[in-house]
């Protein structure tokens, strides 16, 4: 006969490991996704100075992500703000002239996950 003591030990890690198990998916898939941006995708801004602000579903780690700003095949790194919230990247681009852009991201999540994307803009 079977004590009542080993029976809930059994029952109890059991129901731990099947928790375990269906958690698993969501931390194996925690990828900073990025949620909005401005300048939005596809949109059209005026020349000059530009301010972007890229806003993420979870905290990213700015100092190992990235930004750079392509114009006629050529990429520019863009610095990243260190003081932005933690889900956010903040900087500015240089002075622009009318052209076609692409922003390209690479993001850290605080889990240690990399994301990266890229959006076009342009400017008239």
């Amino acid at each position: 006969m079977k004590s009542p003591r080993l029976s809930t030990s059994l029952l109890f890690c059991v129901s731990l490991a099947v928790a375990f198990l269906f958690a698993m998916p969501h931390v194996a898939f925690a990828h900073a996704l990025l949620q909005t941006s401005s300048p939005a995708a596809n949109a059209t801004v005026h020349p000059g100075v530009v301010p972007v602000l890229l806003t993420y579903n979870s905290r990213v780690d700015a100092a190992h992500s990235s930004l750079s700003l392509v114009f006629e095949g050529t990429a520019q790194p863009l610095a990243i703000d260190a003081k932005a919230p933690a889900n956010v990247l903040r900087t500015k681009t240089p002075p622009l002239k009318a052209g076609h852009y692409d922003l390209r991201w690479q993001v850290v999540a605080s889990d240690g996950h990399i994301s990266r994307g890229q959006f076009s803009f342009d400017v008239k």
